[in-house]
């Protein structure tokens, strides 16, 4: 797409001159590369299973021993079949200059080509049972096996002490207090161990700002910006879709997004929130992660489960179903884990989003390498996965516990094959029409800040070119977040209903930012799917690449005065608070959907005209050989000496198999530019005109 300005600076989209080429770092160990682009910072080798003990117990107030008849899970992981291959087959499909992009498998073609050693994997579950362990998940690539059993059985079978611990941010966890020893007979079998050394119960990041009561009645003072339509003057669903220009087409090819929780909600509170935003009710159905049944037992939870569902259904109401992936029983690795592999198991999800997230101190290597394994997975898969970026700025949960503070980012949040989202304060005038964005930062009245900054474990992918990442004050050397933001300032939030968290809240935090991305990809999905017969899959490659998003300016995502490190600033054409930039959701998914290069395109489009009236506009262009379909691009402009100039509050993004649309709800005597673009599998061409109403 050619690039072109807008008026303002402050709102105006990224451009990358450069397409980073994809590729895999040399030299590492068998366990590094499950790692998809690049290798861990410290992985260990595949042939040297090792369980080290958590770094926060250090750093962490002893409360007791866990009891020895508590029944846990444990994670016994497995590395891939063929590391390598798999880590070259997800970089393939997801780098739009490659002959395999968008070429996704099946997750039973994923397990047979690169799983795990099916006999490794039934001495495992035969040394599991004869042990008196049960089995509580097996991976389909056999690339992890959970087992079951009382604290007492993992401290005999590990040799080691397991007790429960406080955090410095107020997380309790247990967590083995020696060293635990790996059987020899399963020793040569296992990459890592994971449940017997760091074990938070609970993650989520949703922040609260206001509760309105069950009549979510507006207060004077609402949100600090014009506010939204809401309750409590809140950004309602509707507000959302106008300030981020989301485009229609949600229900062409419709889609199912899922979200991962740690514990169950109520339909009532989801029901409530659709009906009072004129929203349609899709099934909205939970799948029960180690046999979890879905009962709610923590608020908190519950809160956080409606909010993500209310968000992807906001912004995408035609989506076909929201699937919730739940554990409430485990931890919340063992949870992640185990929930990313069911997701990939049922592959009925083109979309994930995740909402929750632990430093990545708090996590350790074989949790992340672990997580790494499936995600390599759900990329080879097609499987768009979005998780928040964090609510406590550039420290983490766990990074002011001293003065100076230390820098943290979030897990899941930094995996490399993850698109991380950060949080915004977001300005709109009347109508709900966008007019800015900062980065959101209230950590000096204790309301948070997002996430961001680089990551302590992985290495920096090639799609994020150092050159660019590193202007503001990120790393050349390590993987960046965020990589997109969106609206988390609780002070700017959203209305969401929990009755038990009684009633109509304004609400904040990345929890919201993320799915109000992964219902919007899922509407580009839907689109992509019907003009170019394939999905997104990982789509962090298409943002560093001349995007279509709001840069942001204004902020940081620190304060040096309270805990003596500065944290992030906002700046172009990257920086490490709101990553390339926030949701422009018109021009984005034009160029998303246009975005495959490999194979064969359509022949060039000719016979482009436009037609205009006062307030319409008839674009026709001649049928082009090779397209499945077509995607057209509309925007207002301003010419100043021979250059266009964007206006882009009303630009948007359509799809058709016609070779006409009509553009209508334009103003009168105003300059508008148009991009049509001819798509199929192998790629995209484009032109453009502009052109004046009457």
């Amino acid at each position: 797409m050619e690039s072109l300005l807008k008026m303002e600076d402050r709102t105006a989209p990224v451009g990358f001159t450069e397409n980073a080429e994809w590729r895999l770092t040399k030299n590492v160990t068998l366990a590094a590369l499950i790692s998809i682009l690049f290798a861990a910072a410290n992985a260990l080798p595949a042939t040297a299973a090792n369980v080290d003990l958590s770094p926060m117990v250090g750093k962490s107030t002893y409360l007791s021993p866990v009891d020895a008849e508590k029944q846990i899970s444990v994670i016994l992981s497995l590395p891939l079949g063929d590391s390598a291959g798999a880590a070259e087959f997800a970089q393939r499909v997801s780098n739009p200059k490659d002959p395999l992009y968008r070429k996704y498998i099946t997750p039973e073609e994923f397990a047979a080509r690169y799983g795990a050693n099916a006999n490794d994997y039934a001495a495992l579950k035969q040394w599991a049972i004869a042990n008196g362990l049960s089995i509580a998940h097996e991976a389909g690539a056999r690339t992890s096996l959970t087992v079951r059993g009382s604290v007492g059985q993992f401290q005999a079978l590990f040799r080691t002490q397991l007790n429960n611990y406080r955090s410095s941010d107020g997380n309790e966890f247990y967590s083995a207090s020696v060293k635990p020893a790996i059987p020899s007979a399963i020793a040569a079998k296992v990459t890592g161990i994971i449940g017997l050394t760091n074990s938070v119960q609970y993650a989520p990041l949703a922040k609260v700002y206001k509760s309105f009561g069950e009549a979510g009645v507006a207060p004077v003072d609402g949100t600090d910006t014009a506010g939204g339509t809401g309750p409590g003057a809140a950004y309602a669903a509707s507000d959302l879709r106008t300030a981020y220009q989301i485009p229609h087409f949600g229900g062409l090819i419709p889609q199912t997004v899922a979200v991962f929780e740690q514990g169950g909600f109520f339909k009532y509170d989801v029901e409530t929130y659709l009906k009072r935003m004129n929203l349609p009710q899709p099934p909205v159905t939970f799948v029960g992660v180690n046999g979890y049944d879905g009962y709610v037992y923590d608020f908190n939870i519950e809160l956080e489960a409606v909010l993500d569902i209310d968000m992807v259904i906001a912004i995408n109401p035609q989506v076909k179903e929201v699937i919730a992936y739940e554990d409430g029983n485990d931890p919340f690795g063992v949870a992640l884990i185990d929930a990313l592999d069911q997701v990939a198991q049922d592959n009925k999800a083109q979309i994930l989003s995740i909402s929750y997230g632990l430093d990545e101190s708090e996590q350790g290597t074989d949790q992340m390498m672990a997580e790494n394994t499936v995600l390599t997975q759900l990329a080879s898969q097609g499987i768009t996965v979005l998780a928040s970026a964090g609510d406590n700025g550039a420290y983490g949960q766990t990074g002011t516990a001293n003065f100076p503070a230390t820098y943290n980012v979030s897990d899941p949040g930094s995996q490399p094959l993850i698109t991380c989202v950060g949080g915004t304060s977001l300005a709109t005038g009347l109508g709900q029409v966008y007019v800015t964005e900062s980065v959101w930062n209230r950590l000096g009245s204790g309301g948070g800040a997002t996430g961001g900054g680089y990551s302590s474990y992985w290495s920096i992918p090639s799609w994020q070119p150092g050159q660019w990442v590193s202007l503001n004050g990120g790393s050349s050397a390590y993987r960046n977040v965020p990589d997109v933001a969106a609206v988390g300032d609780p002070i700017t939030g959203v209305a969401v209903y929990s009755r038990p968290n009684g009633g109509w809240l304004q609400i904040g935090g990345t929890s919201v930012s993320a799915p109000i991305w992964a219902g919007y990809l899922s509407i580009v999905n839907a689109g992509l799917g019907y003009v170019g017969n394939t999905k997104i899959g990982f789509v962090n490659p298409v943002f560093y690449q001349d995007t279509e998003l709001y840069q942001i300016l204004d902020g940081s995502n620190g304060d040096a005065i309270t805990y003596g490190l500065p944290g992030y600033n906002a700046g172009s054409p990257y920086n490490n608070c709101c990553g390339t930039g926030s949701l422009w959701g018109g021009g984005l998914a034009y160029q998303i959907i246009t975005a495959g290069t490999s194979g064969t395109p359509p022949s060039q489009i000719t016979g482009l005209t436009i037609t205009p009236t006062k307030t319409a506009a008839t674009i026709s262009w001649d049928r082009t050989q090779g397209a499945t379909g077509y995607t057209v691009w509309i925007d207002l402009v301003i010419v100043l000496h021979g250059t266009l100039y964007r206006l882009s509050d009303v630009a948007q993004t359509f799809v058709t198999k016609k070779t006409n649309f009509e553009v209508t709800g334009l103003e009168s005597n105003q300059v508008y530019d148009v991009r049509v673009g001819a798509v199929n599998q192998g790629g995209a061409t484009t032109l453009g005109l502009t052109f004046s109403t009457k």
